[in-house]
C-alpha cells in the first residue's frame, strides 16, 4: 500500500456502500443477503416476471429481438440499487471487483455449453472522461476474469446519447438507434458465431443491450446473453 493510499485510508475508512455501515466491508454481509431475487416463473428472454415460464413475451418479441435470454444478479432495488449508484456515479470503481464475482456466479449455471466471449456495452468516450472508467467494462473485465471466459470489447459507441433513465420506451429506442459500430475485433473472425455474454449494468427496458446485440448478430456472431447486475422493473412487477 502507497503513502498516499495509507492516509486516505485513515481520514476515509472503508464502509458497506450499501448501507453506509459496517467499517471495514465494502459490502457488508446484511447487504449481501438483503439484495431481491427475481422470484416465480419470468421471461427467460428479458427477465419480467410472467405467470408462467416463456422464452419470449410480448414486449421481447416487439422490443427486444435481438437479445437470446438475460441474467440479472436482482433486482434494481435497494441496496443492490445504491451499490450501483456508489459504483457507476459515486467513483466506487473498486465495487467492480465484488459486483462482477457475484455476477459470474449468477450466470456460471446457464454456461453448460456453448462458446462464449465476454464483452460490454460500452460508455461513450465523453462519459467514460467524465467518470473516469467505463463502470460496464470494469464488470465484464471481472466476470471474464472468474468465469475463465476471453473479454473482447466488440462494440464502440459513436454517438453521444441522452441518459436512458430520463426517457419512455419508445424514446429510449430511438435514443440509442444507430448508438453502436462494431470494433475491429468483431470485425474480425475472431468473434465469428461466438455467443456474447453482454454485459451491463441496469436493464431497464432492454433497448440498449438489444441494439447492442443487433450489431453484435449483423457481423456474424452468435447467441447474445445480457448479463446485467440489476433488473428493473418500471411497471411495478416482481
Amino acid at each position: 500500500m502507497g503513502v498516499r493510499s495509507f492516509f486516505v485510508d485513515m481520514a476515509f475508512p472503508v464502509v458497506c456502500a450499501g448501507c453506509g455501515d459496517h467499517p471495514g466491508r465494502l459490502i457488508c454481509p446484511s447487504c449481501l443477503v438483503n439484495i431481491t431475487r427475481p422470484r416465480g416463473p419470468s421471461c427467460l428472454r428479458c427477465g419480467r416476471p410472467t405467470q408462467y415460464p416463456v422464452e419470449a413475451c410480448n414486449h421481447c418479441r416487439e422490443h427486444l429481438k435481438h437479445l437470446d435470454g438475460t441474467v440479472a444478479l436482482g433486482l434494481y432495488r435497494d441496496p443492490l440499487r445504491e451499490l450501483i449508484h456508489e459504483f457507476k456515479y459515486r467513483g466506487v470503481a473498486v465495487l467492480a471487483r465484488p459486483l462482477g464475482a457475484m455476477l459470474a456466479a449468477e450466470v456460471a449455471p446457464r454456461l453448460a455449453s456453448g462458446d462464449f466471449l465476454v464483452s460490454h456495452v460500452p460508455a461513450h468516450p465523453r462519459r467514460r472522461r467524465e467518470r473516469g472508467y467505463d463502470q460496464a467494462e470494469l464488470l465484464a473485465r471481472q466476470v471474464s476474469s472468474c468465469l475463465g471466459l476471453p473479454f473482447a470489447p466488440l462494440l464502440q459507441r459513436v454517438r453521444h446519447t441522452r441518459p436512458q433513465v430520463e426517457l419512455g420506451l419508445e424514446e429510449r429506442l430511438g435514443n440509442v438507434r444507430d448508438a453502436f459500430r462494431p470494433s475491429p475485433l468483431c470485425r474480425s473472425d475472431a468473434a465469428r458465431e461466438r455467443s456474447v455474454l453482454l454485459v451491463d449494468d441496469v436493464l431497464t427496458t432492454g433497448a440498449t443491450l438489444s441494439e447492442g446485440a443487433k450489431v453484435l448478430k449483423e457481423w456474424g456472431t452468435g447467441a447474445v446473453i445480457a448479463c446485467v447486475l440489476a433488473r428493473d422493473l418500471p411497471d411495478g412487477q416482481g
